[in-house]
C-alpha cells in the first residue's frame, strides 16, 4: 500500500444521544406521575396517575398507546376502574392487566379491583378482585404466566403481604409475605424464574435492599444491596437475563436520582452504569419493548411529560468510542480500512454499519460490521476526501474525515 504526506482534518459529530439515552416524542396528555406501563405485543400502554399539589388533586383514567416504529402516540379506551393513580400492571399472553389503586382524589379509597386490556378489542373486562387488602404503591412482576402482586400501602399503612393471579382460572392466591420490612413504592421485576423486590419506602424511611423470590418454594432471601443510596418511589425492569433499578429519591433528604444500577443474578452483584439523561425524578415509568427501554413522566415537584428509549447496546458502542476501543485504520489509505471493534461488550451486528461519502455527500460504500475487525475494500475509489460514518440503527456514533491517496 503505497502512502503520500497528506494533511488530514479530524471532524466528530454531536450526537443527539447520550448513555444510550435517546428523546423521543413526549406523552401528549397531561404530565403527571404515578402511572402504570406495560407493554403488549410492539406496542407500548401508559395511563391512570396523577398531578397534585397547592391544594389540587387531578387524577386521570385516559389509556394511551406508544408505537415505537413511528414514534407517535394514540389515545386508547379509558380504564374501566375509572380514576385512579399509584395502580399496577403485568402482561400475560398479549393481554394487559391492570388493578389495586387510589381512586378518590380526597380520603384514602384505595380498591382491590381489576382488568383486563385487549389491545386488539381495544376493550376492558372486569376480572377477579384482587383479594388482599386494597392498596396503593404495590409492585407486581409474571413469572411462568402468572401474575404476582404485593408490598404497598393500605389504610392501616405499609403491608409486604403478596398474592399470585392465574389468568387460566381468574383466580387469586395468597403466597408468602415478602420478607423484610413492610413497604410501599418500592421495585418489582422477574429474571427467568425468580421475582425480585427491592427499595422503597419503609416505616424507617426509604431502602436499598433487595429479595429474590423463588416460586418453587414459596420463599424469599435477601440478595445484595441496590448500590449505596436509600432510595423509594424508583422504577425497575428487567432486560436480557439483567435487573435494572434507577431514578426515585430520598424524601428523607429530599433529593431525587437520576443514576441507574444493573444487577447479574449470575454473580448478585450491582454495576453503576449510564445515568438517566433527563431531570432527576421520582415514579418514573419504565416498559421494556423489543429489547429497548422506554421510560417517562414521573415528577420531582414538577411534573413530567417527556418520553425517552434507552438501547443498551448504543449505550457499550457509545462507552467504547469515548474510550477510543472502536478505531477505523489506516487513514489516510489507498487499498482498504479496517473497522476495529477492540472491546468485549456486546453489541447488535447486524444494526450496526459503516458508511463512506464522497465530497459531494454522495454515499459510495455500506458494509454492515460482521466480526471484531471488518475490512473495506476502497481499492477501486478514486483518490481524494471522504468521510466514514460510524452508525448503528439510526444513530451516527462517528463521523471523520478519511483521505484516500493513490
Amino acid at each position: 500500500m503505497k502512502l503520500s504526506t497528506y494533511f488530514i482534518i479530524f471532524i466528530f459529530s454531536n450526537t443527539l444521544f447520550a448513555g444510550g439515552w435517546i428523546q423521543k416524542a413526549d406523552f401528549p396528555a397531561d404530565a403527571r406521575h404515578r402511572t402504570v406501563g406495560i407493554a403488549i405485543s410492539n406496542k407500548a400502554y401508559v395511563g391512570l396517575g396523577h398531578y397534585n399539589g397547592a391544594g389540587i388533586n387531578v387524577l386521570f383514567n385516559d389509556w394511551w398507546e406508544y408505537d415505537p416504529s413511528t414514534n407517535s402516540w394514540t389515545q386508547k379506551a379509558d380504564y374501566l376502574g375509572g380514576l385512579c393513580y399509584d395502580a399496577v400492571g403485568f402482561t400475560i399472553d398479549n393481554f394487559g392487566y391492570v388493578g389495586t389503586g387510589r381512586t378518590s382524589s380526597v380520603g384514602s379509597v384505595l380498591v382491590q379491583d381489576f382488568f383486563k386490556y385487549n389491545p386488539i378489542t381495544n376493550s376492558w373486562v372486569a376480572i377477579a378482585p384482587f383479594t388482599g387488602t386494597g392498596r396503593r404503591g404495590a409492585v407486581s412482576f409474571v413469572i411462568n404466566e402468572k401474575g404476582y402482586v404485593g408490598t404497598g400501602e393500605t389504610n392501616l399503612g405499609r403491608v409486604k403481604s403478596f398474592y399470585k393471579y392465574d389468568p387460566n382460572i381468574d383466580s387469586w392466591t395468597q403466597i408468602a409475605d415478602m420478607a423484610g420490612n413492610s413497604r410501599t413504592a418500592s421495585v418489582g421485576f422477574s429474571i427467568g424464574n425468580y421475582g425480585y423486590v427491592g427499595t422503597g419506602d419503609l416505616f424507617s424511611g426509604p431502602s436499598n435492599d433487595f429479595w429474590q423470590y423463588n416460586p418453587n418454594t414459596d420463599s424469599w432471601i435477601q440478595k445484595s444491596n441496590v448500590g449505596p443510596l436509600m432510595r423509594q418511589e424508583a422504577t425497575g425492569f428487567e432486560l436480557e437475563g439483567k435487573g435494572y433499578i434507577l431514578t426515585g429519591q430520598n424524601n428523607d433528604l429530599g433529593i431525587n436520582y437520576s443514576d441507574m444500577w444493573e444487577y447479574n443474578p449470575n454473580t448478585d452483584l450491582w454495576s453503576k452504569i449510564s445515568d438517566f439523561q433527563g431531570t432527576a425524578r421520582r415514579y418514573l415509568t419504565s416498559i421494556v419493548l423489543n429489547n429497548d427501554v422506554y421510560v417517562g413522566l414521573g415528577t420531582n415537584g414538577v411534573n413530567f411529560s417527556d418520553w425517552w428509549v434507552y438501547d443498551k447496546y448504543l449505550s457499550t458502542l457509545e462507552q467504547n468510542i469515548e474510550q477510543n476501543n472502536i478505531k477505523v485504520y489506516p487513514n489516510p489509505t489507498s487499498d482498504f480500512i479496517i473497522c476495529d471493534f477492540n472491546f468485549d461488550g456486546d453489541f447488535e451486528i447486524e444494526n450496526t454499519y459503516i458508511e463512506l461519502t464522497n465530497s459531494s455527500g454522495k454515499l459510495v460504500k455500506r458494509k454492515k460490521i460482521n466480526q471484531s475487525q471488518t475490512k473495506i475494500e476502497v481499492i477501486d475509489l478514486p483518490p481524494g476526501r471522504y468521510q466514514y460514518h460510524l452508525n448503528y440503527k439510526n444513530y451516527n456514533l462517528r463521523k471523520q474525515k478519511l483521505i484516500i491517496l493513490k
